[in-house]
């Protein structure tokens, strides 16, 4: 799914008990690609390490493939159903099977019972490592606990909760929520005189997500204080946005900017925007993913004025060098982050 053809929740929305024991800090810098005697991988906690941290080797390939066996790599997204996930689980996939390394992956469609079934016919599978999205940290726990019970290792991206026995491989929300609020902050000081009306598109079904949120909303309060939050509406996918910002804008007719958790949303916010026939020039619109649609919003101009990469591609080739470098028994970083970056206008020229 290249196109973005359905609107759902995007990114995200990204610590765990491990088994093995923590090395301490010092002992990681350039052991990244050395391997434990007895083929059991060194997780080590005490900084957040990098992509380059999981740059793999031949010899661990090579390892990777003798440990899996007849067995395989498991990859339960979030959905299939944005770029974001679909970027992630087919970047990892890309990866992993470019090592000769087998790969099984299913489709949740957002619905946590399904990842719990994936999570046990892959455990009962005898699946090596299980790349997850973990869609609800709290009803999924069980079912990764247990699968890191009968050997598999866990890689968590969008989340750093529920690595059990692995690692977990996230850009941090807050990290996101705060560029696109310093950036919405940015664009009310240097172009609507430092005033403004603001909503923000939240998903408070989702931890992760609402400190994303939380975090537009702190940047905002403290780059912008001339500002006015009116309030957190529901968001994550274009019909969310569109039926929020309709119900917003009876409520608060003024609203000037909207920041959102997602593009998907932001995207129902415009079309709103739109049919209030707002000005375009005193109208901002700030979204996270860097999804094709939202870039292309950006680049002709109007209310669409910037988005947050999330990087999904790096994230699922880090999530497979994870992945080899678990298997191989290399040491390697317990926490992993992914780095942000907004996209203007500018960017894309």
């Amino acid at each position: 799914m290249k196109g973005l053809k359905v609107f759902c929740i995007a990114a995200v929305f990204a610590l765990a008990a491990i088994t093995c024991k923590p090395q301490p800090e010092s002992a990681l810098p350039g052991q990244a690609g050395k391997v434990s005697a007895a083929g059991k991988p060194n997780i080590v906690a005490g900084r957040i390490g990098t992509a380059e941290d999981l740059a793999v080797t031949q010899e661990e390939i090579n390892k990777a493939k003798s440990a899996l066996g007849s067995s395989f790599v498991g990859i339960i997204p979030c959905t299939m159903m944005t770029e974001y996930h679909y970027g992630v689980a087919a970047s990892a996939k890309t990866a992993l099977e470019s090592y000769g390394l087998k790969v099984q992956l299913v489709d949740p469609d957002m619905k946590s019972e399904r990842q719990i079934t994936a999570l046990e016919n892959f455990s009962s599978a005898g699946a090596k490592v299980i790349v997850i999205c973990v869609l609800d940290p709290k009803v999924l726990q069980l079912a990764l606990k247990e699968a890191a019970d009968q050997g598999a290792y866990i890689i968590q991206y969008a989340g750093r909760e529920s690595a059990f026995n692995g690692i977990d491989i996230s850009i941090e929300d807050a990290d996101l929520g705060r560029a696109a609020g310093e950036y919405a902050a940015q664009l009310i000081k240097d172009e609507l005189g430092g005033k403004a009306v603001v909503a923000i598109l939240d998903y408070p079904d989702m931890p992760n997500v609402v400190i994303r949120a939380n975090a537009i909303e702190k940047a905002l309060q403290e780059q912008a204080p001339g500002a006015t939050i009116v309030g957190r509406y529901l968001g994550a996918t274009q019909e969310n946005g569109l039926k929020s910002m309709e119900n917003a804008l009876q409520a608060h007719p003024d609203i000037s900017v909207v920041v959102s958790i997602n593009d998907a949303g932001a995207y129902g916010a415009l079309l709103a925007l739109e049919q209030a026939q707002k000005d375009p020039a005193k109208t901002v619109i700030v979204g996270i993913d860097a999804e094709r649609k939202a870039l292309e919003a950006i680049r002709s101009g109007g209310m669409y004025r910037g988005t947050v990469d999330t990087q999904p591609d790096q994230t699922g080739k880090m999530a497979a060098n994870g992945a080899v470098k678990l298997l191989a028994g290399a040491t390697v970083p317990r926490d992993l982050k992914v780095p942000v970056r907004v996209i203007t206008k500018q960017d894309l020229k």
